[in-house]
């Protein structure tokens, strides 16, 4: 805000508003970015645009934006404005673990396992792009709405083979109650002086105290340098990774690799959503509000449904056309395979829009296939693709006039394309094979098959040099409906259809995924392999992008296919918490 109370507006485009928070490296504001019409974090450094700290900010900030990890905050951009640089970050909006654990208590070992893997992860992918983070302490580690977590404030990260701990002044950067002993002693800093950090997070995290806790700063400084650390009783089967984690020689503590592996079987038991649900405070001046996990909240919306509902037939609408009794929620299904869907994993192979959705073009409905089971689906237009709780996922078996009878098309469905000119039908996509399909309309979704098993090999002139084995995701662009990207791996085309039959001409390519410089060629899992995309509802150019356990929204320009990051990437989240 200016002095005089009015908005302040960065460089024409990010409209600060209510500061969420200041510390010793800079204030944090949430602001709104015109351009992107998005909620974004701006933080406001306390450093001039020229000098040598300006430059390794703008290295570090480079750095980090490299890192694509649901569990490491995105760095969208770098601006200089009034003399000062802004930092310009996603939002999370949620509390840090230091204010839950403030708030709710002490966590159990089992959740604190589950948050040390998140974090071990997350620093990995740092320590990858050459940088340190240099603070990891609770209130730098956010929770997501799902109870995910993830870490944020790299306002004082440095780069490998930069300067060493302390700044110009010659004051310790960091917090110091997390600083590892090396940093103190002016001796080398590298990954180790993170993990050392690490670990007195998690012991604040299981007891709420340093495990160098003294009266006075300058004993707690010594304390880190000299004395052994008070583990925790609480820590129960985590203190042999945490006695390691802070041992005094950087050489002596674990890897990231051996930390993890200590951890896993420990974080096995951990509640869904990280159990929170107690009231957590936000930056002080948010009235408190109650935090329920994903997991658990899908779980007890679906029970409801059950007990309304009942059981329903096995059939592509996955009962969704059968609504709940006087509720309108969506019907539970029984599947009749017990509880096998807990380990489906959270990839999604390919989406299909159900025929009957009055805008094809941007369709609110899907099925959503994932290996050998699906799920019909509402799409949202933000934060997570699925926009309500949709019906038990099914064997792909139930399409019984179609996939049931092909081996092959049973176990996994790579990609689809609609006929153009044929809002019913479908090419299906399966290993090195395809298929014609038409899908009846609502209620029943009748499945049967027009034409098919076909070579993949009918598309050669549509898909140009792409392999002959399979394809992995098509897309349509957003100014012509007889265009569609087609991609497999790493590489990519875009061809235009010619009619109802398997042809068409390259329009573009055959190019490598590093060709999108706005999403793909920045993040490591898109740019390897697009497993899914679909149109964003009443949002032409949007589209909601998934590769391996992670999905994203981007934005596609008409006719430049300018591409941009508008949200994510995030976690996919497990079917199970749809059961």
């Amino acid at each position: 805000m200016h002095e005089d109370g009015g908005p302040r507006l960065l460089t024409d485009r990010y409209l600060l508003q209510d500061r969420l928070g200041s510390g010793g490296m800079g204030t944090v504001w949430r602001a709104t970015d015109h351009l992107l019409r998005r909620t974004v974090a701006v933080k406001e450094t306390h450093l001039r645009t020229k000098g040598k700290e300006a430059t390794r900010i703008r290295r570090e900030a480079r750095a980090i934006a490299r890192v694509s990890h649901p569990n490491v905050v995105n760095v969208y951009d770098l601006v200089n404005h009034d003399d000062r640089l802004w930092l310009v970050m996603e939002i999370v909006d949620g509390p840090s673990l230091k204010e839950h654990v403030a708030t709710a208590g002490p966590m159990d070992p089992s959740v604190v396992a589950g948050i040390g893997l998140q974090l071990l992860s997350a620093l990995e992918s740092v320590h990858a792009a050459g940088a340190l983070h240099r603070d990891i302490k609770p209130g730098n580690v956010l929770l997501r709405h799902d109870g995910r977590v993830v870490l944020c404030d790299f306002g004082i990260a440095a780069l490998d083979g930069t300067t060493g701990s302390f700044t110009t002044t010659g004051a310790v950067m960091g917090s110091f109650e997390y600083i590892a002993p090396e940093r103190l002693s002016d001796q080398p800093v590298g990954p180790p002086s993170d993990l050392f950090s690490l670990g007195v997070t998690l012991c604040v995290l299981l007891s709420g105290r340093s495990p160098f806790a003294r009266q006075e700063a300058v004993s707690v400084l010594h304390a880190i340098l000299h004395k052994e650390p008070e583990i925790p009783a609480a820590a129960g089967p985590l203190r042999p990774l945490l006695e390691a984690l802070l041992r005094k020689n950087p050489a002596d503590r674990p890897s990231i690799a051996e930390a993890s592996e200590m951890l896993r079987p420990l974080a096995a038991t951990a509640p869904a959503g990280l159990g929170l649900t107690k009231r957590v405070r936000r930056f002080g001046a948010v009235p408190r509000r109650r935090l329920l996990g994903s997991a658990a909240l899908s779980a007890a919306v679906l029970l409801a449904t059950v007990v309304t509902a009942g059981s329903l037939v096995n059939r592509p609408d996955g009962g969704a056309g059968v609504k709940a009794a006087e509720t309108g929620s969506p019907a539970k299904q029984s599947t009749g395979h017990g509880s096998s869907a807990s380990a489906h994993p959270t990839r999604i192979d390919e989406v299909l829009p159900v025929p009957d959705d009055p805008d094809l073009d941007a369709p609110g409905h899907y099925w959503m296939f994932s290996d050998d089971r699906y799920m019909r689906v509402h799409i949202s237009t933000s934060g997570y693709p699925v926009g309500d709780i949709p019906v038990t996922p099914s064997p792909l078996e139930a399409w019984d006039d179609t996939f049931k009878n092909l081996q092959g098309f049973q176990k996994k469905i790579d990609a689809t394309l609609r006929v153009p000119g044929s809002p019913n039908e479908y090419w299906v996509f399966s290993g090195s094979q395809y298929i014609r399909i038409r899908v009846g309309a609502s209620p029943e979704f009748d499945d049967a098959l027009v034409a098919g098993p076909r070579p993949l090999s009918d598309w050669e002139n549509a898909f140009g040099g792409l392999p002959d084995d399979g394809i992995d995701a098509v897309m349509r662009t957003p100014d012509d409906p007889d265009q569609y990207w087609v991609f497999a791996g790493d590489q990519y085309v875009r061809t235009k259809l010619d009619g109802e039959g398997p042809g068409g001409h390259v329009a573009h390519g055959l190019a490598k995924l590093d060709d999108w410089t706005g999403t793909f060629r920045n993040l490591p899992a898109f740019r390897q392999r697009i497993d899914a995309a679909m149109p964003v509802p009443d949002e032409p150019n949007n589209y909601w992008v998934f590769s391996g356990t992670q999905y994203m929204k981007i934005q596609v320009a008409d006719r430049t296919y300018e591409d941009t990051v508008l949200e994510g990437p995030e976690p996919l989240r497990n079917w199970a918490a749809f059961q």
